[in-house]
């Protein structure tokens, strides 16, 4: 296969992922010119003046003009205004992915605003990232070895896809292919519920009358699993309502759970709950083992 090189990568929201992902491209040698697209002045011109992009487009039918691949990396309520400028954009062959959480509904955002464009848009979610935001979160290690789904649609050429698929594997990244809807159910389970619960868990313990001690002793698994409610709430919104059937159905599961264990401390029967932990245990240590 030849290396992979683009003359033009458009990036709309140089934050974590859009950011990491030029770093990456650019240490590669495989893209002549990076330009950026942003809202933020100052995380715009902090990418700009650490090499993350080259240019700074004023707006979007300027960054997007001279692209051979867009990448759209901003949280789920600002595409569709991004794909009604790309609608108007006369490059009418420039390839479009974004790299969000949910797939379902960005499938329908972009039937519903540009289908002419179908051939050419890949939807695509990097299993990669942290708490962190911004340019100056940006890492060109943060897709190594990491999965990418790519979810295209019934009409995406495939050049489209190639095109894209490659652009991950450069980033040292794993892809699979799968529907929006597997992703979106898949997502929901592993991803977005924790993500709420750790949320539940830390706005729990904040309102408590003694919030203080609590937060001063919390140690041990509690970093590790508050970490994640330290994420964007803006961007969690989002995916919440983007992916919000699937949701619900994980949040009435893990609820039953719950239940079930407060039954069972209510009855006091602490060897159905011992079943419960080492069901648990074995199933969450055989998959660690395969990381």
């Amino acid at each position: 296969m030849d290396r992979f090189y683009i003359e033009q990568l458009t990036i709309i929201g140089v934050g974590l992922i859009g950011g990491s992902i030029a770093a990456r491209l650019k240490r590669e040698g495989a893209v002549g010119k990076v330009v950026g697209v942003g809202r933020s002045k100052k995380n715009i011109t902090f990418a700009h003046q650490h090499g993350l992009i080259d240019e700074v487009a004023i707006d979007i039918q300027q960054g997007i003009e001279r692209a051979s691949l867009v990448v759209v990396a901003v949280p789920v309520k600002q595409v569709e205004t991004i794909l009604q400028e790309i609608k108007l954009s006369s490059n009418t062959e420039l390839v479009l992915t974004d790299v969000g959480s949910t797939k379902g509904d960005f499938k329908k955002m972009v039937e519903r605003v540009i289908p002419e464009r179908v051939g050419f848009v890949v939807p695509g979610h990097p299993i990669a990232g942290s708490e962190k935001i911004g340019a100056q979160a940006a890492d060109a290690e943060l897709f190594e070895g990491k999965n990418v789904v790519l979810c295209p649609l019934e009409k995406t050429k495939n050049t489209s896809i190639d095109l894209v698929q490659r652009l991950w594997q450069s980033c040292g990244a794993c892809v699979t292919k799968m529907s929006e809807q597997k992703h979106d159910k898949i997502f929901s389970a592993v991803s977005h519920l924790p993500h709420i619960v750790s949320y539940a868990l830390v706005e729990m313990m904040n309102r408590r009358e003694d919030t203080a001690d609590l937060f001063d002793f919390a140690a041990g698994g509690f970093p590790d699993f508050s970490r994640i409610a330290g994420s964007s709430p803006e961007m969690w919104v989002d995916i919440c309502r983007a992916n919000r059937g699937a949701i619900l159905e994980d949040v009435e599961s893990f609820i039953r759970s719950l239940e079930n264990i407060r039954e069972l401390l209510i009855s006091e029967d602490y060897e159905a709950i011992q079943n419960i932990f080492d069901a648990a245990a074995i199933a969450r240590n055989n998959w660690a083992l395969k990381q």
